[in-house]
């Protein structure tokens, strides 16, 4: 197969250049020890079939609200892959001017640099966010150059429903850069992909056309995990003031408005008389009003951020993972089904949907109604009550893991979606 290109390449013959544009997620760097998520992953697979790859992303570290580098500057990370970082001001608030702020100067540079740049085969831009998606999708209409966007989350509906109740009739004059921008990403996009059928349908509807052959459906992927450390295993259960006897019911991932910890800590209370702990991973806007809501509880534990050996062992010492979403949550298959199901747990969920059908369909876990402490404390206790239930569950969940969602199965298929449309487009011009 072969790429098509503006200019002179020296591509070997079947190798294609390929630009990923998303931020916010763990980058490649060579110090770093956090696990990759969806860029990561795919970036990895792409390489490993031979094909150019550039990353652009954030100058900003968005975990941990500090600079990558300090200008928009580039970095290599293999013969096959380059990081290249857009820079933007500083922000210290998820939900803030500063962050909108950052996401238009970000899209300013990516316009500028690419410019400039050789250009690539295709493009594939994470939506949101959506300055960086229409400045993409621009690009590609300038230069001939299919774009596909990839829907992860709903912005701007995500945005409007975080506003006060009596506002959010108004969400459409009070945001509207945002719903003019991703009107213009998401109609003139070549394609999208999407975490779910229900992020497509939600992308095409506002497009306002039907799907076509660029469009199609890929859940996020987990990679296969590994045993983890027994000394590790032994200094978290240390660290935590734990024992093997005790059944973790485990939550990893940020702490934001669209999670729902408060019912998780609100059922804990509920069965303090219970042989079970929730240990509580990750960090976020909601992190210091969540450890004030568990103060004196013994059976809650927050561990912060952790490295990926510590969340391996974590992982290892998890009885259940926990999905706990807030009522009217706009998620649909989220990445920590994934995740726990690669760690072989059985999940306990909240969120309606797509979500809960996987969960259901494939016997790896429970629903429970949103916001319900008791509804939540009814599940965990049905399951430590029949532990051959959940033997069962956590066999389900990894052999639907390594059937249709691991990391190998899921980025493969999307490697070879992006190949496709790169040799569409290159017979189109032909």
């Amino acid at each position: 197969m072969s790429g098509a290109t503006t200019g002179p390449s020296s591509k070997p013959r079947g190798r294609l250049r390929i630009w990923l544009i998303t931020v916010g997620e763990p980058l490649p760097l060579g110090d770093s020890s956090a696990r990759l998520w969806r860029t990561g992953l795919l970036a990895q697979t792409l390489v490993d079939r031979q094909h150019e790859v550039t990353w652009w992303t954030s100058a900003v570290d968005h975990f941990n609200k500090r600079f990558h580098v300090d200008r928009s500057d580039r970095v290599r990370v293999n013969a096959l892959l380059e990081l290249q970082f857009l820079y933007g001001e500083l922000y210290t608030r998820n939900i803030s001017a500063a962050r909108w702020r950052n996401h238009r100067q970000i899209a300013a540079e990516f316009t500028r640099l690419a410019a400039v740049e050789e250009k690539p085969d295709v493009i594939l831009c994470s939506y949101p966010t959506i300055e960086l998606s229409a400045a993409a999708v621009l690009f590609g209409e300038q230069h001939g150059i299919p774009v596909l966007l990839d829907i992860r989350d709903l912005w701007p509906d995500e945005m409007a429903a975080r506003l006060p109740r009596f506002l959010r009739s108004l969400a459409p004059l009070l945001l509207w850069p945002m719903y003019r921008d991703a009107r213009l990403a998401l109609k003139r996009a070549t394609g999208m992909v999407a975490i779910s059928r229900r992020y497509l349908a939600w992308g095409l509807e506002h497009a306002q056309r039907a799907g076509n052959d660029a469009d199609a459906v890929f859940t996020h992927g987990y990679p296969s995990q590994q045993l983890s450390n027994q000394a590790d295993v032994q200094n978290v259960l240390t660290e935590l003031g734990l024992d093997a006897s005790q059944r973790v019911f485990w939550f990893v991932g940020t702490f934001v408005g669209s999670i729902d910890l408060a019912t998780v800590i609100e059922a804990a209370r509920i069965l303090d008389d219970q042989n079970v702990v929730f240990v509580l991973t990750g960090s976020g806007e909601k992190d210091a009003e969540w450890r004030a809501q568990a103060h004196g509880l013994r059976n809650v534990r927050f561990t912060g951020w952790v490295d990926k050996d510590r969340l391996q062992a974590l992982a290892s010492i998890a009885w259940v993972g926990l999905a706990a979403y807030k009522a009217g949550a706009l998620m649909s298959l989220t990445n920590k089904l994934f995740e726990y199901m690669a760690h072989g747990l059985p999940i306990l969920v909240s969120l309606p949907g797509e979500a809960r059908a996987v969960v259901e369909s494939e016997r790896c876990g429970m629903f429970y109604e949103p916001g319900s402490a008791t509804a939540l404390a009814t599940a965990v206790r049905a399951m430590c009550a029949d532990s051959s239930l959940r033997d069962a569950m956590a066999a389900n969940a990894r052999r639907a893991f390594e059937a249709r969602y691991s990391a190998t199965a899921v980025y493969d298929g999307l490697a070879s979606h992006l190949e496709v449309v790169a040799a569409d487009e290159a017979g189109r011009r032909r």
